[in-house]
Protein backbone atom coordinates (compact mmCIF):
# COMPACT_ATOMS: atom_id res chain seq x y z
CA UNK A 1 0.00 0.00 0.00
CA UNK A 2 1.33 3.57 -1.11
CA UNK A 3 2.50 6.08 1.46
CA UNK A 4 -0.01 8.10 0.38
CA UNK A 5 -3.02 5.89 0.85
CA UNK A 6 -1.68 5.36 4.12
CA UNK A 7 -2.17 8.94 5.44
CA UNK A 8 -5.62 9.60 3.98
CA UNK A 9 -6.57 6.39 5.71
CA UNK A 10 -5.26 7.53 8.55
CA UNK A 11 -6.65 11.34 8.62
CA UNK A 12 -9.96 10.00 7.30
CA UNK A 13 -10.34 7.18 10.49
CA UNK A 14 -9.06 9.93 12.63
CA UNK A 15 -11.93 12.49 12.03
CA UNK A 16 -14.42 9.84 12.35
CA UNK A 17 -13.38 9.00 15.87
CA UNK A 18 -13.37 12.28 16.52
CA UNK A 19 -16.47 13.18 15.36
CA UNK A 20 -17.67 10.00 16.81
CA UNK A 21 -16.44 10.99 20.27
CA UNK A 22 -17.91 14.50 20.53
CA UNK A 23 -21.53 13.27 19.18
CA UNK A 24 -21.53 10.75 21.20
CA UNK A 25 -20.49 13.05 24.61
CA UNK A 26 -22.44 16.32 23.36
CA UNK A 27 -25.53 16.31 22.36
CA UNK A 28 -24.56 18.61 19.57
CA UNK A 29 -27.27 20.73 17.04
CA UNK A 30 -25.05 22.12 14.26
CA UNK A 31 -26.27 25.27 13.22
CA UNK A 32 -28.05 25.68 16.45
CA UNK A 33 -28.80 28.69 18.14
CA UNK A 34 -26.18 28.03 21.19
CA UNK A 35 -28.82 27.58 24.08
CA UNK A 36 -29.52 31.43 23.52
CA UNK A 37 -33.51 31.93 23.49
CA UNK A 38 -34.69 33.91 20.78
CA UNK A 39 -37.70 36.51 20.13
CA UNK A 40 -38.95 38.59 17.67
CA UNK A 41 -39.69 42.41 17.17
CA UNK A 42 -41.12 44.29 14.36
CA UNK A 43 -40.15 48.08 12.84
CA UNK A 44 -41.15 50.14 10.37
CA UNK A 45 -37.58 50.79 9.38
CA UNK A 46 -34.33 49.07 10.62
CA UNK A 47 -31.99 51.24 8.41
CA UNK A 48 -27.88 50.81 9.54
CA UNK A 49 -28.98 47.61 11.68
CA UNK A 50 -27.28 44.98 10.01
CA UNK A 51 -27.39 40.85 11.18
CA UNK A 52 -24.61 40.68 14.66
CA UNK A 53 -25.73 44.17 15.44
CA UNK A 54 -26.12 44.30 19.78
CA UNK A 55 -28.86 43.67 21.63
CA UNK A 56 -28.19 45.80 25.25
CA UNK A 57 -29.92 46.84 28.35
CA UNK A 58 -28.92 50.03 29.62
CA UNK A 59 -25.44 50.14 27.40
CA UNK A 60 -24.59 46.38 28.35
CA UNK A 61 -24.30 43.89 25.95
CA UNK A 62 -27.07 41.12 26.38
CA UNK A 63 -27.61 39.34 23.01
CA UNK A 64 -27.25 39.92 19.00
CA UNK A 65 -29.15 39.75 16.04
CA UNK A 66 -29.84 37.05 14.52
CA UNK A 67 -31.70 37.33 11.30
CA UNK A 68 -33.12 40.75 9.71
CA UNK A 69 -36.55 39.60 7.04
CA UNK A 70 -39.15 41.36 5.56
CA UNK A 71 -42.75 40.20 6.46
CA UNK A 72 -45.76 42.11 5.20
CA UNK A 73 -43.86 45.20 4.98
CA UNK A 74 -42.32 44.99 8.06
CA UNK A 75 -38.75 44.49 9.26
CA UNK A 76 -38.65 41.76 11.19
CA UNK A 77 -35.56 41.22 13.58
CA UNK A 78 -34.35 38.12 15.34
CA UNK A 79 -32.94 38.54 18.32
CA UNK A 80 -30.91 35.95 20.72
CA UNK A 81 -30.82 37.06 24.28
CA UNK A 82 -28.62 35.56 27.05
CA UNK A 83 -30.43 32.64 28.58
CA UNK A 84 -29.90 33.67 32.17
CA UNK A 85 -31.65 37.02 31.22
CA UNK A 86 -35.38 37.04 32.00
CA UNK A 87 -37.61 38.54 29.40
CA UNK A 88 -41.28 39.37 30.77
CA UNK A 89 -44.24 40.16 28.62
CA UNK A 90 -44.30 43.91 28.94
CA UNK A 91 -40.83 44.11 27.65
CA UNK A 92 -40.15 46.54 24.33
CA UNK A 93 -37.76 47.05 22.01
CA UNK A 94 -36.36 50.05 20.47
CA UNK A 95 -33.66 50.79 17.41
CA UNK A 96 -31.18 53.76 18.84
CA UNK A 97 -27.96 54.74 17.66
CA UNK A 98 -24.70 55.70 19.59
CA UNK A 99 -24.62 59.45 18.91
CA UNK A 100 -26.12 61.21 15.99
CA UNK A 101 -23.94 58.47 13.07
CA UNK A 102 -23.07 55.88 15.32
CA UNK A 103 -23.79 52.00 15.55
CA UNK A 104 -27.27 50.94 15.64
CA UNK A 105 -28.53 48.37 18.42
CA UNK A 106 -31.47 47.44 20.37
CA UNK A 107 -32.10 48.87 23.05
CA UNK A 108 -34.43 46.43 25.27
CA UNK A 109 -36.47 46.94 28.13
CA UNK A 110 -36.97 43.33 30.08
CA UNK A 111 -39.81 44.31 31.62
CA UNK A 112 -41.51 43.95 34.94
CA UNK A 113 -41.88 40.32 36.69
CA UNK A 114 -45.58 40.91 37.50
CA UNK A 115 -46.23 40.45 33.77
CA UNK A 116 -44.69 36.98 33.77
CA UNK A 117 -42.14 35.38 31.92
CA UNK A 118 -42.20 35.94 27.89
CA UNK A 119 -41.95 31.71 26.48
CA UNK A 120 -39.19 31.96 23.50
CA UNK A 121 -40.21 32.98 19.91
CA UNK A 122 -43.01 35.15 21.15
CA UNK A 123 -42.94 39.01 19.83
CA UNK A 124 -41.43 42.12 21.68
CA UNK A 125 -43.59 45.13 21.32
CA UNK A 126 -41.35 47.62 19.76
CA UNK A 127 -41.12 51.49 19.83
CA UNK A 128 -39.44 53.75 17.20
CA UNK A 129 -36.87 55.98 18.62
CA UNK A 130 -35.75 59.20 17.32
CA UNK A 131 -33.30 59.00 14.87
CA UNK A 132 -31.58 61.88 12.52
CA UNK A 133 -34.24 60.57 9.46
CA UNK A 134 -37.03 61.29 11.71
CA UNK A 135 -35.51 64.96 12.73
CA UNK A 136 -34.65 65.95 8.71
CA UNK A 137 -38.09 64.58 7.91
CA UNK A 138 -39.71 67.09 10.52
CA UNK A 139 -37.17 70.00 9.24
CA UNK A 140 -38.84 68.98 5.51
CA UNK A 141 -42.17 69.92 6.61
CA UNK A 142 -41.76 72.71 9.15
CA UNK A 143 -40.13 74.37 5.60
CA UNK A 144 -43.66 73.61 3.73
CA UNK A 145 -44.95 75.62 6.52
CA UNK A 146 -43.35 78.09 6.05
CA UNK A 147 -43.47 78.91 2.67
CA UNK A 148 -47.03 77.82 2.80
CA UNK A 149 -47.63 80.83 5.57
CA UNK A 150 -45.58 83.15 3.25
CA UNK A 151 -47.39 82.33 -0.06
CA UNK A 152 -51.20 82.99 1.98
CA UNK A 153 -49.58 86.63 3.08
CA UNK A 154 -48.78 86.79 -0.27
CA UNK A 155 -52.03 86.13 -1.67
CA UNK A 156 -53.80 87.76 0.99
CA UNK A 157 -52.35 91.49 0.85
CA UNK A 158 -50.38 91.12 -2.59
CA UNK A 159 -51.74 92.53 -5.41
CA UNK A 160 -54.95 94.70 -5.65
CA UNK A 161 -56.82 92.77 -3.57
CA UNK A 162 -54.63 93.33 -0.65
CA UNK A 163 -55.11 97.40 -1.72
CA UNK A 164 -58.80 96.42 -1.44
CA UNK A 165 -58.35 94.66 1.94
CA UNK A 166 -55.90 97.47 3.01
CA UNK A 167 -58.60 100.30 2.14
CA UNK A 168 -61.30 98.57 4.24
CA UNK A 169 -59.15 98.32 7.32
CA UNK A 170 -58.78 102.04 7.37
CA UNK A 171 -62.30 103.10 6.54
CA UNK A 172 -62.81 100.49 9.51
CA UNK A 173 -60.59 102.78 11.56
CA UNK A 174 -61.94 106.35 10.74
CA UNK A 175 -65.62 104.35 11.68
CA UNK A 176 -64.05 103.53 14.85
CA UNK A 177 -62.83 107.22 15.35
CA UNK A 178 -66.20 108.66 15.05
CA UNK A 179 -67.61 106.37 16.99
CA UNK A 180 -65.40 107.40 20.02
CA UNK A 181 -65.77 110.36 19.46
CA UNK A 182 -69.44 110.12 19.70
CA UNK A 183 -68.98 108.32 23.06
CA UNK A 184 -67.18 111.25 24.26
CA UNK A 185 -69.70 113.56 23.71
CA UNK A 186 -72.29 111.34 25.68
CA UNK A 187 -70.01 110.74 28.64
CA UNK A 188 -68.94 114.71 29.12
CA UNK A 189 -70.29 115.20 32.37
CA UNK A 190 -68.84 111.88 33.52
CA UNK A 191 -65.64 113.44 32.25
CA UNK A 192 -66.58 116.81 34.59
CA UNK A 193 -66.86 114.91 37.32
CA UNK A 194 -63.84 113.16 37.21
CA UNK A 195 -62.11 116.53 35.99
CA UNK A 196 -63.59 117.47 40.00
CA UNK A 197 -62.12 114.57 41.54
CA UNK A 198 -59.16 114.96 39.65
CA UNK A 199 -58.85 118.68 41.05
CA UNK A 200 -59.96 117.83 44.89
CA UNK A 201 -56.92 115.31 44.34
CA UNK A 202 -54.45 118.12 43.68
CA UNK A 203 -55.76 119.84 46.29
CA UNK A 204 -54.73 117.34 48.88
CA UNK A 205 -51.66 116.62 47.09
CA UNK A 206 -50.72 120.78 47.32
CA UNK A 207 -50.65 120.57 51.11
CA UNK A 208 -48.36 117.30 51.13
CA UNK A 209 -45.97 117.75 48.41
CA UNK A 210 -44.08 120.51 51.00
CA UNK A 211 -43.45 117.52 53.41
CA UNK A 212 -42.72 114.93 50.74
CA UNK A 213 -40.20 117.25 48.65
CA UNK A 214 -38.27 117.52 52.09
CA UNK A 215 -38.07 113.86 51.81
CA UNK A 216 -37.16 113.66 48.28
CA UNK A 217 -34.43 116.24 49.06
CA UNK A 218 -33.24 114.30 51.77
CA UNK A 219 -33.02 110.77 49.81
CA UNK A 220 -31.78 113.09 46.85
CA UNK A 221 -28.56 113.85 49.37
CA UNK A 222 -28.50 110.44 50.50
CA UNK A 223 -28.18 108.80 46.60
CA UNK A 224 -25.27 111.81 46.06
CA UNK A 225 -23.27 110.77 48.73
CA UNK A 226 -23.72 106.87 47.69
CA UNK A 227 -22.68 107.69 44.26
CA UNK A 228 -19.70 109.95 44.95
CA UNK A 229 -18.85 106.85 46.91
CA UNK A 230 -19.29 103.81 44.30
CA UNK A 231 -18.96 106.20 41.22
CA UNK A 232 -15.50 104.38 39.53
CA UNK A 233 -17.71 101.14 39.81
CA UNK A 234 -20.67 103.25 38.40
CA UNK A 235 -18.86 104.41 35.18
CA UNK A 236 -17.06 100.86 34.69
CA UNK A 237 -21.61 99.35 34.68
CA UNK A 238 -22.18 102.23 32.43
CA UNK A 239 -19.60 101.23 29.95
CA UNK A 240 -19.80 97.81 29.98
CA UNK A 241 -23.80 98.47 29.69
CA UNK A 242 -22.49 100.44 26.62
CA UNK A 243 -21.13 98.19 24.92
CA UNK A 244 -23.74 95.50 25.79
CA UNK A 245 -26.08 97.57 24.01
CA UNK A 246 -23.43 97.71 21.01
CA UNK A 247 -23.41 94.27 20.83
CA UNK A 248 -26.83 93.26 20.75
CA UNK A 249 -27.72 96.03 17.83
CA UNK A 250 -25.11 93.86 15.55
CA UNK A 251 -26.52 91.00 16.56
CA UNK A 252 -29.98 92.83 15.43
CA UNK A 253 -28.25 93.62 12.20
CA UNK A 254 -26.74 89.76 11.54
CA UNK A 255 -30.11 87.84 12.89
CA UNK A 256 -31.52 90.23 9.92
CA UNK A 257 -29.43 89.86 7.25
CA UNK A 258 -29.48 85.87 8.11
CA UNK A 259 -33.20 85.59 7.76
CA UNK A 260 -33.54 87.63 5.10
CA UNK A 261 -31.09 85.08 3.54
CA UNK A 262 -32.91 81.80 4.36
CA UNK A 263 -36.30 83.91 3.24
CA UNK A 264 -34.35 84.14 -0.15
CA UNK A 265 -33.36 80.46 -0.05
CA UNK A 266 -29.71 81.19 0.35
CA UNK A 267 -26.84 79.20 1.93
CA UNK A 268 -27.33 75.80 2.99
CA UNK A 269 -30.44 76.73 5.33
CA UNK A 270 -32.17 78.57 2.93
CA UNK A 271 -32.04 75.36 0.70
CA UNK A 272 -33.03 72.70 3.57
CA UNK A 273 -36.43 75.43 4.14
CA UNK A 274 -36.81 76.46 0.62
CA UNK A 275 -35.58 73.53 -1.87
CA UNK A 276 -37.36 70.01 -1.58
CA UNK A 277 -34.38 68.75 -3.47
CA UNK A 278 -31.76 69.48 -1.01
CA UNK A 279 -33.62 67.70 1.95
CA UNK A 280 -33.41 64.61 -0.45
CA UNK A 281 -30.15 64.57 -1.33
CA UNK A 282 -29.00 64.45 2.65
CA UNK A 283 -31.08 62.18 3.51
CA UNK A 284 -29.69 59.85 0.40
CA UNK A 285 -25.95 60.90 1.79
CA UNK A 286 -27.22 60.41 5.53
CA UNK A 287 -28.32 56.64 4.72
CA UNK A 288 -25.41 56.04 2.74
CA UNK A 289 -23.07 57.28 5.77
CA UNK A 290 -25.35 55.39 8.11
CA UNK A 291 -24.68 52.31 5.49
CA UNK A 292 -21.04 52.16 5.27
CA UNK A 293 -20.51 53.02 9.14
CA UNK A 294 -23.21 50.12 10.26
CA UNK A 295 -21.33 48.11 8.08
CA UNK A 296 -17.68 48.93 9.48
CA UNK A 297 -19.35 48.85 13.22
CA UNK A 298 -20.58 45.42 12.26
CA UNK A 299 -17.43 43.86 11.46
CA UNK A 300 -15.32 41.70 13.60
CA UNK A 301 -11.84 41.87 14.14
CA UNK A 302 -10.26 38.59 15.61
CA UNK A 303 -6.81 38.14 17.05
CA UNK A 304 -5.29 34.90 17.88
CA UNK A 305 -1.66 34.86 19.06
CA UNK A 306 0.30 31.06 20.05
CA UNK A 307 3.01 29.06 20.08
CA UNK A 308 3.90 25.59 19.77
CA UNK A 309 6.48 22.81 20.10
CA UNK A 310 7.60 20.24 17.00
CA UNK A 311 8.68 17.06 18.75
CA UNK A 312 11.09 15.41 16.31
CA UNK A 313 12.58 18.78 15.29
CA UNK A 314 13.21 19.84 18.87
CA UNK A 315 12.22 23.39 18.14
CA UNK A 316 9.21 25.83 18.24
CA UNK A 317 6.98 27.58 15.84
CA UNK A 318 5.40 30.75 17.06
CA UNK A 319 2.70 33.09 14.99
CA UNK A 320 -0.03 36.07 15.15
CA UNK A 321 -2.49 35.96 12.90
CA UNK A 322 -5.90 38.16 11.88
CA UNK A 323 -9.04 38.18 10.85
CA UNK A 324 -11.16 40.92 9.44
CA UNK A 325 -14.87 39.47 9.42
CA UNK A 326 -17.08 41.73 7.76
CA UNK A 327 -20.03 38.56 8.20
CA UNK A 328 -19.79 35.74 10.50
CA UNK A 329 -20.04 33.54 7.04
CA UNK A 330 -17.06 34.56 5.84
CA UNK A 331 -13.33 36.26 6.86
CA UNK A 332 -9.96 37.39 5.66
CA UNK A 333 -7.04 35.69 7.56
CA UNK A 334 -3.60 36.90 7.48
CA UNK A 335 -1.09 35.38 9.84
CA UNK A 336 3.04 36.05 10.32
CA UNK A 337 4.79 33.12 12.02
CA UNK A 338 8.26 31.92 12.48
CA UNK A 339 8.11 28.28 11.62
CA UNK A 340 11.30 25.93 11.89
CA UNK A 341 10.99 24.25 8.39
CA UNK A 342 12.67 20.74 7.82
CA UNK A 343 15.17 19.95 5.54
CA UNK A 344 16.64 16.63 4.21
CA UNK A 345 20.23 16.53 3.23
CA UNK A 346 22.66 13.38 1.65
CA UNK A 347 25.57 12.85 1.94
CA UNK A 348 28.67 10.58 1.71
CA UNK A 349 31.94 9.88 3.52
CA UNK A 350 34.74 7.54 3.99
CA UNK A 351 35.14 5.40 6.36
CA UNK A 352 37.68 2.37 7.89
CA UNK A 353 36.64 -0.97 9.00
CA UNK A 354 37.58 -4.07 9.69
CA UNK A 355 37.10 -6.85 7.53
CA UNK A 356 34.99 -9.75 9.43
CA UNK A 357 36.64 -12.46 7.77
CA UNK A 358 40.09 -11.29 7.08
CA UNK A 359 40.09 -9.25 10.09
CA UNK A 360 42.58 -6.73 8.09
CA UNK A 361 41.20 -2.93 7.84
CA UNK A 362 39.07 -1.87 4.58
CA UNK A 363 38.10 1.44 3.44
CA UNK A 364 34.46 1.06 2.94
CA UNK A 365 32.11 4.11 1.39
CA UNK A 366 29.45 4.98 3.64
CA UNK A 367 26.30 7.25 2.86
CA UNK A 368 23.94 9.47 5.17
CA UNK A 369 20.62 10.65 5.33
CA UNK A 370 20.46 13.63 7.99
CA UNK A 371 17.48 16.27 8.65
CA UNK A 372 18.17 19.91 9.61
CA UNK A 373 16.17 22.96 10.70
CA UNK A 374 16.13 25.79 8.96
CA UNK A 375 13.62 28.42 10.74
CA UNK A 376 12.54 31.31 8.40
CA UNK A 377 9.65 34.09 8.58
CA UNK A 378 6.63 32.91 7.12
CA UNK A 379 2.84 34.77 5.62
CA UNK A 380 0.17 33.25 5.26
CA UNK A 381 -3.11 35.63 3.54
CA UNK A 382 -6.27 33.46 3.18
CA UNK A 383 -9.98 34.31 2.37
CA UNK A 384 -12.33 31.82 4.82
CA UNK A 385 -16.02 30.97 4.05
CA UNK A 386 -18.10 29.06 5.98
CA UNK A 387 -20.88 26.26 5.85
CA UNK A 388 -22.37 25.87 9.12
CA UNK A 389 -19.66 23.83 11.19
CA UNK A 390 -17.14 23.64 8.26
CA UNK A 391 -14.89 26.29 7.13
CA UNK A 392 -13.16 26.30 3.58
CA UNK A 393 -9.97 28.55 3.67
CA UNK A 394 -7.49 29.07 0.34
CA UNK A 395 -5.01 31.58 -0.36
CA UNK A 396 -0.78 31.94 0.79
CA UNK A 397 0.02 29.68 3.52
CA UNK A 398 3.56 30.16 4.68
CA UNK A 399 4.96 31.85 1.80
CA UNK A 400 3.03 28.80 -0.61
CA UNK A 401 0.43 28.34 -2.04
CA UNK A 402 -2.43 25.91 0.01
CA UNK A 403 -5.72 25.39 1.03
CA UNK A 404 -7.45 24.01 3.93
CA UNK A 405 -11.16 22.22 5.80
CA UNK A 406 -11.59 22.76 9.23
CA UNK A 407 -14.97 21.75 11.51
CA UNK A 408 -15.94 24.11 14.69
CA UNK A 409 -17.97 22.95 17.25
CA UNK A 410 -18.99 23.89 20.50
CA UNK A 411 -19.04 27.29 19.68
CA UNK A 412 -16.01 27.47 17.81
CA UNK A 413 -14.37 26.10 21.21
CA UNK A 414 -13.58 23.16 19.85
CA UNK A 415 -11.57 22.72 16.38
CA UNK A 416 -10.29 20.17 14.07
CA UNK A 417 -9.16 20.61 10.36
CA UNK A 418 -6.31 19.63 8.17
CA UNK A 419 -3.81 22.49 6.24
CA UNK A 420 -2.26 21.36 2.95
CA UNK A 421 0.19 23.38 1.15
CA UNK A 422 3.56 23.75 -0.95
CA UNK A 423 2.86 21.74 -3.80
CA UNK A 424 6.22 21.76 -5.32
CA UNK A 425 8.42 18.83 -5.19
CA UNK A 426 12.18 19.06 -4.15
CA UNK A 427 14.22 15.95 -3.68
CA UNK A 428 13.79 16.18 0.36
CA UNK A 429 10.48 17.33 -0.38
CA UNK A 430 8.58 14.81 -2.40
CA UNK A 431 5.30 15.48 -1.10
CA UNK A 432 3.04 18.55 -0.22
CA UNK A 433 3.14 19.79 2.88
CA UNK A 434 -0.42 18.49 5.10
CA UNK A 435 -0.67 19.61 9.06
CA UNK A 436 -3.31 17.95 11.12
CA UNK A 437 -4.00 19.77 14.00
CA UNK A 438 -7.16 20.48 17.15
CA UNK A 439 -7.24 23.41 19.29
CA UNK A 440 -10.13 23.36 22.53
CA UNK A 441 -10.52 26.47 24.07
CA UNK A 442 -11.21 25.78 27.52
CA UNK A 443 -11.42 29.07 29.43
CA UNK A 444 -12.14 32.51 27.71
CA UNK A 445 -9.53 32.94 24.96
CA UNK A 446 -6.98 30.26 26.38
CA UNK A 447 -6.75 27.12 24.26
CA UNK A 448 -4.45 24.46 24.05
CA UNK A 449 -3.51 22.55 20.31
CA UNK A 450 -1.97 19.29 18.81
CA UNK A 451 -1.38 17.91 15.80
CA UNK A 452 0.87 16.11 13.33
CA UNK A 453 3.13 17.98 10.69
CA UNK A 454 4.11 16.83 7.62
CA UNK A 455 2.18 13.75 7.18
CA UNK A 456 2.78 13.15 3.69
CA UNK A 457 6.85 13.45 4.22
CA UNK A 458 7.77 10.35 6.86
CA UNK A 459 11.31 12.13 6.93
CA UNK A 460 9.98 15.03 8.12
CA UNK A 461 7.27 14.25 10.23
CA UNK A 462 6.84 15.27 13.66
CA UNK A 463 4.40 15.97 16.40
CA UNK A 464 2.86 19.39 17.46
CA UNK A 465 1.66 20.46 20.66
CA UNK A 466 1.22 23.71 22.19
CA UNK A 467 -1.42 26.58 23.35
CA UNK A 468 -2.20 30.17 22.59
CA UNK A 469 -5.19 33.20 23.12
CA UNK A 470 -7.87 34.31 21.25
CA UNK A 471 -9.70 37.59 21.32
CA UNK A 472 -11.45 40.10 20.17
CA UNK A 473 -9.70 44.02 19.60
CA UNK A 474 -12.50 46.76 19.63
CA UNK A 475 -9.66 49.49 20.06
CA UNK A 476 -7.85 48.06 17.10
CA UNK A 477 -11.02 48.42 14.71
CA UNK A 478 -11.17 51.77 15.52
CA UNK A 479 -7.85 52.91 14.65
CA UNK A 480 -8.50 51.11 11.48
CA UNK A 481 -11.30 53.18 10.82
CA UNK A 482 -9.88 56.14 11.35
CA UNK A 483 -6.93 55.87 9.51
CA UNK A 484 -9.57 54.70 6.35
CA UNK A 485 -11.66 57.87 7.58
CA UNK A 486 -8.68 59.87 7.08
CA UNK A 487 -8.14 58.81 3.24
Amino acid sequence: MKLETKVGAFFAGSIAVIGILIFSVEKIQLGGNGGQPEFETFFSQVAGLNPQSQVRIAGVKVGTVRKITLDHGKAKVLLAIRPDLPVYKDATASLVSIGILGEKYIELDQGHESAGLMDPGAAIASKTGIGLDNLMETLGEIGKDVKGVTYALNQSIGGENGRQKLDEIVDNVRQLTGELRAMAAENRPAIAATTANVEAITGDLKDRLPKLTAQFEQVGKQLNELLAENRPELKGLIADTHKLAQSFNGTAENLKTLTDKINRGEGTVGKLLNDDTTIKKINEAVDSVNSMLGGFKAMDLRLDMGGSQWVDRKDSRIGLGIELAPRPDYWYAIELASTPDGKISEGTRTVTKLDPVTGLPVTVLESNRTVTVDKSFTFSAQFAKRYGPAVFSAGIVENKGGAGLEFRTFEDRFRFGVLAYDFTKRDDKPNPRVRFSTTYQFWKGMYVQAGLQDLANKDLRTFTFGGGIRWKDDDLKKLIGLAAGGK
